[in-house]
């Protein structure tokens, strides 16, 4: 399972989030540490000058009636017990020795007396602790934090206090400092979920503002390929984004005039060549030898063939510097009526949604060499066009005998034929599937052989993307 978004905007969102619930962790870890010793410094302090002035007040009471001053000392959060000798108490975790320390000196600062004072922080004796109803932390983490910060979950431990009286006697004492429980932090789990909401809430919004330009980017980039002379894209976003938008429509630009110019650059050699091949058909209507002079105006009359070919399809693309709907079922059907008006047999089946955007004299040419293919070699053609609102596609069948399976991809080669004749007339001249493949690349889409079921004829198809709706300038 793959945790980390693939998107920029996930990933982005991942790092804002976890950093936001890092932030809000240490803030509240150090909010509890800092309020917790802060609450038990007040309070031990509080305990401290209890202990303090209950050890004087029984110093002062003779023996016999100390027994009912204890019930009047007692609390919720100190119990004393008299002592003939000092108890011995179990030692506690040796962590604690400084908050043993410091509790003691502050009994002893309270005491204004040289009198024996030994403070031990125990996790027995708690059958003598007050407050009997303390939970106890069982949890590794809840020990941990009571070992290292006992100021955070003192109810886990006892804290016995013994002063040495001047008659010789010991003042027991247990206490209990005020706590700053970790079951506090369930009560700062809402806030911390309400915090870190209203931030990624924030940082989403902070972030799609930031990719949305590149997203229009891309889609601008997937258009580029179905529609090289599209308006270009509107610059918006950050300026390192703006940058970048500005540098793809520069590129843009650059790679619609090189098209432009390629074609315009090849019509001019195909339409300079005209010249001399007429020459050359003229030279060769004046050999003496008829089977030469028919083998020279044979090879002429193909490389005219090819010559005109390369002319018209370049020529339609120079001339239409930008698309326009078209109807191609209406198309397509004066394609076929022109065919059945030769003698040919030609149907169509299907409706497209909508028009296409296209260059009508091209795509023209496209659909004219794919049905002269299917005519020339499959009796009839079959045209049938399925549309979905995303892709346009349309399958022209013939009847023919197809071809091998190895040779489906070399068709398409300029000037390659299966036919080992040298004869227009059944082998054309070999640029008829190339030029439909060029222009159906030009329009983003793609032409594809396949034989169809039992041996029945060939299909070819033609798959043009309808570009997606990118915002614009």
């Amino acid at each position: 399972m793959r945790l980390v978004p693939g998107s920029l905007f996930g990933r982005t969102l991942v790092v804002l989030g976890a950093g936001l619930l890092l932030a809000q962790l240490a803030a509240v870890m150090i909010n509890v540490l800092d309020r917790g010793n802060a609450v038990y410094r007040v309070g031990s302090q509080q305990i401290a000058m209890r202990i303090a002035e209950a050890a004087k007040v029984l110093n002062r009471v003779p023996a016999a009636e100390r027994a009912g001053v204890l019930e009047e000392l007692n609390s919720r959060d100190l119990r004393i017990v008299l002592s003939s000798r000092p108890i011995v108490v179990p030692q506690g975790p040796e962590e604690l020795d400084p908050y043993e320390r410091a509790f003691a000196a502050t009994v002893q600062r309270d005491l204004g007396a040289p009198w024996h004072t030994a403070v031990e922080i125990t996790t027995r004796l708690r059958a003598m602790r007050p407050s009997r109803g303390d939970t106890e932390a069982t949890t590794p983490l809840g020990q941990w934090f009571a070992r290292h910060f006992y100021f955070l979950l003192p109810d886990t431990f006892t804290l016995v206090t013994q002063v040495g009286l001047q008659d010789g006697g010991t003042a027991v004492f247990y206490a209990r400092v005020p706590q700053e429980p970790l079951r506090r932090l369930e009560a700062l789990v809402p806030r911390l979920l309400l915090t870190l909401l209203i931030f990624f809430a924030l940082a989403a919004l902070v972030v799609r503002m930031m990719t949305r330009p590149l997203a229009r980017l891309a889609q601008a980039a997937d258009a580029l390929g179905a529609d090289p002379e599209g308006p270009p894209l509107k610059i918006t976003g950050p300026r390192e984004v703006r940058s970048v938008m500005d540098a793809f429509n520069r590129m843009q630009s650059q790679i619609r005039g090189y098209l432009l110019e390629r074609a315009r650059m090849l019509g001019a050699i195909s339409h300079d060549l005209k010249t001399p091949i007429t020459r050359m058909r003229l030279r060769a209507e004046m050999l003496a030898d008829p089977g030469t002079r028919a083998k020279f105006v044979r090879d002429l009359d193909e490389m005219e063939a090819m010559v005109r070919s390369t002319l018209e399809f370049f020529r339609s693309l120079g001339e239409e510097p930008q698309r326009q709907p078209v109807d191609v079922r209406a198309l397509i059907e004066s394609l076929c009526e022109d065919w059945r008006e030769s003698g040919y047999e030609a149907s169509l089946q299907g409706t497209p949604r909508s028009p296409y955007s296209a260059h009508p004299q091209a795509l023209r040419r496209c659909l004219n060499n794919l049905l002269e293919n299917a005519l020339r070699y499959g009796e009839r053609a079959e045209v049938t066009i399925e549309d979905d609102g995303r892709t346009l596609r349309i399958a022209v069948r013939d009847r023919g005998p197809g071809i091998p399976q190895e040779e489906l991809e070399r068709v398409f080669e300029p000037f390659f034929r299966l036919e080992s004749s040298r004869n227009r007339g059944s082998g054309g001249a070999g640029l008829g599937l190339s030029i439909a493949r060029n222009i159906a690349r030009w329009h983003g889409g793609e032409i594809t052989l396949r034989n169809a079921p039992e041996g029945r004829g060939l299909i070819a198809e033609l798959v043009l993307p309808r570009p997606p709706a990118a915002p614009r300038a």
